[in-house]
């Protein structure tokens, strides 16, 4: 009969439906499969639970704002370096700043050119730097500040107290120092020691970070809860460094005379994007390995004949938050 569907009309639907069904079913399937495999091992769950703070907190939008602000702080920290190195009579100057903090080919070059200019004295350029790394040493913490809170579930509305600034701005101009000196050092003991150096680098920034990280807002006073997120960016610095000393030089010199500025300033954005990057993702593997694993002076007070220590001296229980053990932690803000 004219009104009944022919073959070639049913058939086409049906298979697609039959397609969406079967997609939806294995989706389905999968998802469970995965779940339980979660549910059962941890470090599954925690790395998920990483990542899916990570999105909340606005991880890659975050990271990316503080790439830009990390390559903006650092243009007036090498313009103030520059300028004390003349003030202090050093005739290498430029070469020897751009070599001990591992900067090489067209951003060398560039930084060289715009110091050989009569118009910037020593003195010039150290006041340039100074105001400058004031500046975005503001915008550098504020944003900081933000990517913390939001990782700690904490909201987007916190202050910026003068104090924190200088904090940040000190400990990251403390990193940045702390990176020439090694390897000054380095350069001095020879390849010999190098790989060496580079645990004392990664243990010397975690210590530094976390002394940042305990700056920021957080649900927590116990410093141990930066612990975490300070090894990642230390042992990610560590890295790019290793990389940047060895193997960078001549690739960003090849960049610089083959593509110009440009290929320069795609290896600098590109390094401060990991490094932005590392810093949003380490805030909320504090937060989570804290909420749900603890933290820890929590798993080392927790020993046989270190528990009684807080018992009998309180203010160290006050100090790592032990007494949040079993409650909701408290709010603990930079600001507070």
């Amino acid at each position: 009969m004219s009104g009944e569907p022919t073959n070639d009309q049913v058939e086409p639907d049906d298979a697609v439906s039959r397609l969406r069904v079967l997609g939806e079913d294995l989706t389905g399937r999968a998802t469970s499969l995965f779940d339980d495999f979660r549910a059962r091992v941890t470090v599954v769950d925690t790395g998920m639970q990483v990542y899916e703070r990570d999105r909340e907190a606005a991880g890659t939008l975050l990271g990316s704002a503080l790439a830009l602000r990390l390559f903006l702080f650092f243009v007036p920290l090498v313009l103030l370096m520059v300028g004390l190195a003349g003030l202090l009579g050093r005739h290498g100057g430029v070469d020897s700043v751009a070599d001990h903090a591992s900067i090489a080919g067209g951003l060398a070059d560039e930084i060289d050119g715009a110091f050989e200019q009569q118009v910037l004295t020593p003195w010039f350029a150290v006041l340039t730097g100074l105001a400058g790394i004031v500046t975005t040493g503001r915008s550098l913490t504020r944003a900081l500040v933000l990517s913390s809170a939001l990782s700690w579930h904490m909201g987007g509305h916190h202050k910026t107290p003068i104090r924190v600034i200088g904090l940040v701005v000190g400990l990251v101009v403390g990193i940045a120092s702390a990176s020439v000196i090694l390897n000054v050092i380095r350069d001095a003991a020879g390849v010999a020691v190098a790989g060496f150096s580079f645990v004392v680098v990664a243990l010397l920034y975690a210590a530094l970070w976390s002394l940042l990280f305990l700056a920021l807002p957080r649900r927590t006073p116990d410093p141990s809860a930066a612990l975490p997120g300070a090894f990642l960016v230390a042992l990610v610095l560590a890295g790019l460094q290793a990389i940047t000393q060895f193997y960078l030089p001549d690739r960003i010199s090849g960049a610089s005379s083959i593509y110009g500025g440009f290929g320069v300033a795609v290896v600098v954005f590109g390094w401060f994007f990991i490094v932005g990057r590392t810093l949003a993702l380490a805030f909320a593997l504090n937060a989570v390995i804290y909420e749900q694993l603890g933290s820890v002076s929590r798993f080392v007070f927790g020993l046989p004949g270190v528990r009684e220590i807080p018992r009998r001296v309180p203010a160290v229980g006050r100090f790592f938050d032990l007494e949040a053990h079993g409650r909701e932690p408290t709010e603990h803000a930079a600001d507070h």
